[in-house]
């Protein structure tokens, strides 16, 4: 099976954090590449964050913490 990482992004050059707020996909989830998945906060602003591809979701990151920009939070299983 593929398995493709989900990683907090870089919003902007200045930014090298971010909160995970929240799911919108939750755990066993499906979803489709293009769809929102995940919620951040960088300097209190929101941003929602898109699916990189289309499959199962598995989080491996815990929701209210603040990760460094590229940290792997989860991966959506492909099915390949």
């Amino acid at each position: 099976m593929g398995a493709f990482p989900i990683r907090i992004p870089k919003v902007s050059l200045a930014i090298h954090e971010a909160t995970l707020l929240g799911h919108i996909v939750e755990e066993g989830g499906k979803v489709n590449e293009g769809d929102p998945l995940f919620r951040i906060e960088t300097e209190k602003v929101e941003t929602e964050v898109a699916s990189p591809a289309s499959g199962v979701v598995h989080w491996t990151a815990a929701v209210d913490e603040t990760y460094p920009v590229g940290t792997q939070i989860g991966v959506i299983d492909t099915g390949d």
